[in-house]
């Protein structure tokens, strides 16, 4: 056989054994996870490869597919309590995202789609310290549907989905807050930042949307839209006690109200919680926070 069919024939036998080690993993991996066993590195290994099929499949319609094991994995992983003093860290392309008090647990992640748009899927990992039990979430992405989410009350049903990456706990008179920052990649002409706020009801289901935002009486939570190429920051500031983002701005005025051409203008404001409501501060000095 000449040497380059044999280094293919190689290479080849090299790819079925993998295969064949890999499903023999995933296999293992399902069987324990429905027995209500948790080995979180075959979990790992088993959502690396899923992600990885999914970054280079060209097709929608099979990535929405594979993503269906992704959820199989995780949904199961987070019935078994272990899995909540165990998280499913270290995955490529999955988020988590803790709050301080070690009581929530996001999990989020995206599927990009060939129309330049995102499809958004999480759960939520929730300890109830009164009852002493651990509480699983599955978030339904119903962003396209909604209308005017700037002013609706939400539940993990009909979530707006986005990647989330702070969680800002704040108590007042009782009532735990969960201020939600997160990022949309939206479509190939703008992202958007969020700020939502995540509470309990008393029969624990999670209620996103609340109206604490004092300068916007009737918003229940706030987004920033922006040019698809430009960075914004927002984030939480522990220094000043204060959630703090850029201010944005149109290139020109006459686009004002056009988002795709909106960026950074170099100042900043930021939202501090004062008696029960977030209050608007615009034009801070971030110099005092260093």
């Amino acid at each position: 056989m000449p040497a380059s069919g044999m280094r293919k024939f190689k290479l080849y036998k090299k790819h079925i054994k993998e295969t064949l080690i890999f499903f023999a993993l995933v296999l293992f991996g399902s069987t324990s996870l429905f027995s209500q066993d948790y080995n979180l590195p075959i979990v790992r290994d088993s959502l690396h490869f899923y992600f990885k099929s999914i970054a280079v499949e060209k097709f929608d319609s099979n990535k929405i597919t594979l993503n269906k094991n992704i959820l199989r994995i995780i949904r199961n992983s987070l019935s078994v309590c272990e899995s909540f003093n165990t998280p499913i860290d270290s995955v490529a392309n999955l988020g988590l995202t803790k709050s301080k008090n070690n009581r929530l647990r996001f999990y989020t992640w995206n599927i990009p789609l060939n129309d330049g748009t995102h499809k958004y899927f999480g759960f939520i990992h929730y300890y109830d310290k009164k009852e002493k039990q651990y509480i699983r979430y599955e978030l339904y992405d119903n962003s396209v549907d909604l209308k005017n989410p700037e002013y609706l009350i939400l539940s993990n049903k009909n979530w707006f989905g986005s990647l989330l990456y702070k969680i800002v706990e704040i108590k007042h008179k009782g009532n735990t807050y969960y201020i939600l920052l997160s990022s949309d990649l939206n479509d190939m002409l703008t992202k958007k930042k969020i700020i939502d706020v995540l509470q309990f009801d008393k029969n624990n289901f999670p209620v996103f949307g609340a109206k604490i935002f004092k300068n916007q009486p009737n918003n229940t939570r706030i987004f920033f839209e922006y040019n698809a190429r430009a960075n914004m920051t927002l984030t939480y500031d522990e220094k000043l006690k204060m959630i703090v983002f850029d201010h944005l701005s149109p290139s020109k005025p006459s686009l004002t109200g056009v988002y795709e051409f909106y960026g950074p203008d170099f100042s900043y404001d930021g939202y501090k919680f004062e008696k029960g409501m977030l209050v608007l501060y615009p034009d801070i000095d971030l110099r005092n926070s260093k």
